[in-house]
Protein backbone atom coordinates (compact mmCIF):
# COMPACT_ATOMS: atom_id res chain seq x y z
CA UNK A 1 0.00 0.00 0.00
CA UNK A 2 1.46 3.32 -1.08
CA UNK A 3 2.12 5.98 1.53
CA UNK A 4 -0.14 9.01 1.53
CA UNK A 5 1.56 11.69 -0.54
CA UNK A 6 2.93 14.78 1.14
CA UNK A 7 4.64 17.68 -0.59
CA UNK A 8 8.15 18.77 0.28
CA UNK A 9 6.66 21.95 1.74
CA UNK A 10 4.27 19.97 3.96
CA UNK A 11 7.21 18.01 5.37
CA UNK A 12 9.34 21.15 5.73
CA UNK A 13 6.49 22.74 7.69
CA UNK A 14 6.69 19.84 10.14
CA UNK A 15 10.40 20.33 10.83
CA UNK A 16 9.38 22.50 13.79
CA UNK A 17 8.43 19.22 15.50
CA UNK A 18 12.13 18.36 15.77
CA UNK A 19 14.25 19.60 18.69
CA UNK A 20 16.37 22.70 18.18
CA UNK A 21 20.13 22.63 18.66
CA UNK A 22 21.41 23.65 22.11
CA UNK A 23 22.61 27.23 22.54
CA UNK A 24 26.14 25.98 23.23
CA UNK A 25 26.50 25.22 19.51
CA UNK A 26 25.96 28.87 18.58
CA UNK A 27 27.92 30.29 21.52
CA UNK A 28 30.89 28.09 20.73
CA UNK A 29 30.78 28.94 17.02
CA UNK A 30 30.68 32.67 17.81
CA UNK A 31 33.70 32.50 20.16
CA UNK A 32 35.75 30.21 17.91
CA UNK A 33 35.19 32.48 14.91
CA UNK A 34 36.39 35.47 16.93
CA UNK A 35 40.18 35.86 16.32
CA UNK A 36 40.49 37.51 19.75
CA UNK A 37 39.00 34.54 21.65
CA UNK A 38 40.97 32.43 24.10
CA UNK A 39 40.99 28.82 25.27
CA UNK A 40 39.59 29.92 28.63
CA UNK A 41 36.48 31.37 26.94
CA UNK A 42 35.85 28.04 25.19
CA UNK A 43 36.36 26.16 28.47
CA UNK A 44 33.87 28.49 30.18
CA UNK A 45 31.19 27.78 27.54
CA UNK A 46 31.86 24.05 27.60
CA UNK A 47 31.57 24.02 31.40
CA UNK A 48 27.84 24.66 30.97
CA UNK A 49 27.38 21.27 29.29
CA UNK A 50 29.20 18.53 31.13
CA UNK A 51 27.83 15.83 28.83
CA UNK A 52 29.39 17.42 25.75
CA UNK A 53 32.63 18.12 27.61
CA UNK A 54 32.84 14.44 28.59
CA UNK A 55 32.27 13.41 24.96
CA UNK A 56 34.98 15.76 23.71
CA UNK A 57 37.47 14.39 26.25
CA UNK A 58 36.56 10.78 25.38
CA UNK A 59 36.98 11.55 21.68
CA UNK A 60 40.29 13.30 22.29
CA UNK A 61 41.47 10.15 24.05
CA UNK A 62 40.20 7.84 21.30
CA UNK A 63 42.33 6.08 18.68
CA UNK A 64 41.05 8.56 16.09
CA UNK A 65 43.18 11.38 17.50
CA UNK A 66 45.89 9.24 19.15
CA UNK A 67 47.16 12.03 21.42
CA UNK A 68 50.44 10.94 23.07
CA UNK A 69 49.76 10.15 26.73
CA UNK A 70 46.10 11.10 26.36
CA UNK A 71 44.41 14.16 27.86
CA UNK A 72 42.69 14.67 31.21
CA UNK A 73 41.35 18.19 30.79
CA UNK A 74 39.69 20.32 28.15
CA UNK A 75 42.57 22.81 27.90
CA UNK A 76 44.97 20.07 26.82
CA UNK A 77 42.39 18.59 24.44
CA UNK A 78 41.90 21.98 22.77
CA UNK A 79 45.66 22.44 22.47
CA UNK A 80 46.01 19.15 20.62
CA UNK A 81 42.95 18.96 18.36
CA UNK A 82 42.31 22.68 17.89
CA UNK A 83 39.38 25.09 18.09
CA UNK A 84 37.83 24.00 14.81
CA UNK A 85 37.78 20.31 15.70
CA UNK A 86 36.19 21.07 19.09
CA UNK A 87 33.52 23.14 17.35
CA UNK A 88 32.81 20.40 14.80
CA UNK A 89 32.62 17.68 17.46
CA UNK A 90 30.13 19.67 19.56
CA UNK A 91 27.99 20.39 16.49
CA UNK A 92 28.10 16.75 15.37
CA UNK A 93 27.13 15.38 18.79
CA UNK A 94 24.32 17.94 19.07
CA UNK A 95 22.88 17.07 15.65
CA UNK A 96 22.95 13.35 16.41
CA UNK A 97 21.22 13.97 19.73
CA UNK A 98 18.52 16.13 18.14
CA UNK A 99 17.87 13.50 15.45
CA UNK A 100 17.61 10.57 17.82
CA UNK A 101 15.32 7.96 16.23
CA UNK A 102 14.01 4.52 17.15
CA UNK A 103 14.96 1.41 15.19
CA UNK A 104 12.51 -0.40 12.94
CA UNK A 105 12.74 -3.51 10.80
CA UNK A 106 12.98 -1.32 7.68
CA UNK A 107 15.50 1.26 8.92
CA UNK A 108 18.25 1.05 11.52
CA UNK A 109 19.42 4.49 12.75
CA UNK A 110 22.62 3.01 14.16
CA UNK A 111 23.57 1.77 10.68
CA UNK A 112 22.57 5.16 9.27
CA UNK A 113 24.91 7.00 11.66
CA UNK A 114 27.63 4.44 11.02
CA UNK A 115 27.39 5.33 7.31
CA UNK A 116 27.34 9.04 8.17
CA UNK A 117 30.42 8.86 10.40
CA UNK A 118 32.12 6.78 7.71
CA UNK A 119 31.43 9.56 5.20
CA UNK A 120 32.62 12.16 7.74
CA UNK A 121 35.92 10.36 8.20
CA UNK A 122 36.27 9.68 4.47
CA UNK A 123 35.58 13.33 3.64
CA UNK A 124 38.08 14.57 6.22
CA UNK A 125 40.66 12.04 4.98
CA UNK A 126 40.07 13.23 1.41
CA UNK A 127 40.47 16.86 2.50
CA UNK A 128 43.85 16.08 4.07
CA UNK A 129 44.85 14.08 1.01
CA UNK A 130 44.15 16.99 -1.37
CA UNK A 131 45.61 19.53 1.12
CA UNK A 132 42.37 21.40 1.86
CA UNK A 133 42.93 24.14 4.44
CA UNK A 134 40.42 23.04 7.12
CA UNK A 135 39.84 19.26 7.00
CA UNK A 136 37.71 19.35 10.17
CA UNK A 137 35.04 21.23 8.17
CA UNK A 138 34.74 18.21 5.94
CA UNK A 139 34.11 15.93 8.90
CA UNK A 140 30.94 17.81 9.77
CA UNK A 141 29.86 18.18 6.15
CA UNK A 142 30.17 14.43 5.79
CA UNK A 143 28.46 13.61 9.06
CA UNK A 144 25.30 15.60 8.34
CA UNK A 145 25.12 15.24 4.53
CA UNK A 146 22.18 12.80 4.84
CA UNK A 147 20.42 14.25 7.87
CA UNK A 148 17.32 14.92 5.75
CA UNK A 149 16.79 11.14 5.67
CA UNK A 150 16.60 10.66 9.42
CA UNK A 151 14.55 13.87 9.76
CA UNK A 152 12.00 12.42 7.33
CA UNK A 153 12.10 9.07 9.12
CA UNK A 154 11.09 10.85 12.33
CA UNK A 155 8.38 13.18 10.97
CA UNK A 156 7.04 11.29 7.91
CA UNK A 157 8.05 7.63 8.40
CA UNK A 158 5.54 6.14 5.95
CA UNK A 159 6.85 8.23 3.07
CA UNK A 160 10.52 7.71 3.92
CA UNK A 161 10.15 3.94 4.37
CA UNK A 162 8.24 3.71 1.09
CA UNK A 163 11.31 5.19 -0.64
CA UNK A 164 13.62 2.81 1.26
CA UNK A 165 11.55 -0.23 0.25
CA UNK A 166 11.37 0.92 -3.39
CA UNK A 167 15.14 1.51 -3.52
CA UNK A 168 15.72 -2.02 -2.24
CA UNK A 169 13.18 -3.61 -4.60
CA UNK A 170 14.45 -1.81 -7.71
CA UNK A 171 18.16 -1.69 -6.70
CA UNK A 172 18.24 2.10 -6.79
CA UNK A 173 19.91 4.80 -4.76
CA UNK A 174 17.49 6.46 -2.34
CA UNK A 175 17.60 9.76 -4.23
CA UNK A 176 16.54 7.95 -7.42
CA UNK A 177 13.81 6.08 -5.55
CA UNK A 178 12.47 9.36 -4.16
CA UNK A 179 12.52 10.85 -7.64
CA UNK A 180 10.71 7.92 -9.29
CA UNK A 181 8.05 7.81 -6.56
CA UNK A 182 7.56 11.57 -6.57
CA UNK A 183 8.42 11.68 -2.86
CA UNK A 184 10.14 14.64 -1.25
CA UNK A 185 13.93 14.45 -1.61
CA UNK A 186 16.03 14.07 1.51
CA UNK A 187 18.42 16.68 0.12
CA UNK A 188 15.68 19.32 0.13
CA UNK A 189 14.41 18.41 3.59
CA UNK A 190 17.94 18.30 4.99
CA UNK A 191 18.88 21.67 3.54
CA UNK A 192 15.72 23.25 4.99
CA UNK A 193 16.45 21.79 8.42
CA UNK A 194 20.05 23.06 8.22
CA UNK A 195 18.70 26.51 7.35
CA UNK A 196 16.23 26.37 10.26
CA UNK A 197 19.10 25.43 12.57
CA UNK A 198 21.20 28.31 11.14
CA UNK A 199 24.05 26.01 10.15
CA UNK A 200 26.86 27.47 7.99
CA UNK A 201 26.28 27.76 4.24
CA UNK A 202 29.08 25.25 3.56
CA UNK A 203 27.14 22.57 5.46
CA UNK A 204 23.88 23.51 3.75
CA UNK A 205 25.52 23.17 0.34
CA UNK A 206 26.94 19.74 1.17
CA UNK A 207 23.49 18.53 2.24
CA UNK A 208 21.71 19.99 -0.78
CA UNK A 209 24.14 18.98 -3.54
CA UNK A 210 26.04 15.82 -2.53
CA UNK A 211 24.24 13.90 -5.31
CA UNK A 212 24.80 16.58 -7.98
CA UNK A 213 27.99 15.98 -9.95
CA UNK A 214 27.62 19.06 -12.17
CA UNK A 215 28.75 22.29 -10.45
CA UNK A 216 26.68 24.25 -12.96
CA UNK A 217 23.52 22.76 -11.44
CA UNK A 218 24.39 23.52 -7.82
CA UNK A 219 22.93 26.99 -7.71
CA UNK A 220 25.96 29.20 -8.29
CA UNK A 221 28.24 28.05 -5.48
CA UNK A 222 31.72 29.48 -5.06
CA UNK A 223 34.71 27.53 -6.35
CA UNK A 224 35.72 26.61 -2.79
CA UNK A 225 32.22 25.41 -1.85
CA UNK A 226 32.04 23.32 -5.02
CA UNK A 227 35.40 21.82 -4.03
CA UNK A 228 33.95 20.81 -0.65
CA UNK A 229 30.79 19.36 -2.22
CA UNK A 230 32.97 17.31 -4.60
CA UNK A 231 34.82 15.81 -1.63
CA UNK A 232 31.59 14.92 0.17
CA UNK A 233 30.19 13.49 -3.09
CA UNK A 234 33.25 11.25 -3.49
CA UNK A 235 33.34 10.22 0.18
CA UNK A 236 29.68 9.21 0.10
CA UNK A 237 30.13 7.05 -3.02
CA UNK A 238 33.21 5.32 -1.61
CA UNK A 239 31.64 4.55 1.78
CA UNK A 240 28.56 3.05 0.10
CA UNK A 241 30.84 0.98 -2.17
CA UNK A 242 32.74 -0.22 0.92
CA UNK A 243 29.37 -1.29 2.40
CA UNK A 244 30.10 0.58 5.59
CA UNK A 245 26.82 1.15 7.43
CA UNK A 246 23.58 1.71 5.55
CA UNK A 247 21.77 4.98 4.94
CA UNK A 248 18.64 3.49 3.37
CA UNK A 249 20.01 1.88 0.21
CA UNK A 250 22.92 -0.31 -0.86
CA UNK A 251 23.26 0.66 -4.54
CA UNK A 252 26.94 1.35 -5.27
CA UNK A 253 27.80 3.73 -8.11
CA UNK A 254 31.04 4.28 -9.97
CA UNK A 255 33.05 7.42 -9.28
CA UNK A 256 32.36 10.06 -11.97
CA UNK A 257 35.47 10.89 -13.99
CA UNK A 258 34.86 14.64 -13.71
CA UNK A 259 34.82 14.53 -9.88
CA UNK A 260 38.14 12.67 -9.84
CA UNK A 261 39.65 15.13 -12.31
CA UNK A 262 38.47 18.19 -10.36
CA UNK A 263 40.10 16.77 -7.23
CA UNK A 264 43.29 16.02 -9.23
CA UNK A 265 43.19 12.31 -8.39
CA UNK A 266 44.73 10.00 -10.97
CA UNK A 267 43.97 6.24 -10.62
CA UNK A 268 47.06 5.65 -8.48
CA UNK A 269 46.22 8.52 -6.13
CA UNK A 270 42.60 7.39 -5.91
CA UNK A 271 43.72 3.91 -4.85
CA UNK A 272 46.02 5.45 -2.23
CA UNK A 273 43.12 7.57 -0.96
CA UNK A 274 40.80 4.55 -0.71
CA UNK A 275 43.45 2.77 1.36
CA UNK A 276 43.67 5.73 3.75
CA UNK A 277 39.86 5.90 3.99
CA UNK A 278 39.70 2.21 4.91
CA UNK A 279 42.18 2.90 7.71
CA UNK A 280 40.30 5.95 8.98
CA UNK A 281 36.84 4.34 9.10
CA UNK A 282 38.19 1.40 11.11
CA UNK A 283 37.73 3.59 14.21
CA UNK A 284 34.18 4.65 13.30
CA UNK A 285 32.42 2.10 15.54
CA UNK A 286 34.08 3.38 18.72
CA UNK A 287 33.64 6.97 17.49
CA UNK A 288 29.89 6.36 17.04
CA UNK A 289 29.56 4.97 20.57
CA UNK A 290 31.19 8.07 22.01
CA UNK A 291 29.58 10.80 19.93
CA UNK A 292 26.12 9.24 19.85
CA UNK A 293 26.10 7.92 23.40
Amino acid sequence: MAAEKMSSQAIVDRLDELPTLPTIVYELSRVINDPMSSTSEIEKIMANDQSLTTKVLRLANSAYYAIPGGVSNLQRAIAYIGYDAINQLVLSASVMNALNAKSSTEFEPNQFWKHSIGVAMAAETTARFVHYKTPSDLFTCGLIHDMGKVAMYIIAPEIFLESVAYAKEKNLTLIDAESELGNPRHTVVGRELASKWRLPSLLQASIAHHHQRDPGLRGGLSQETNHVVDMVFLANLLVVALQFGNSGHSKALGVPKEIVERLHLNPEKLNDLIGKIKQSIASAESFLKIIGG
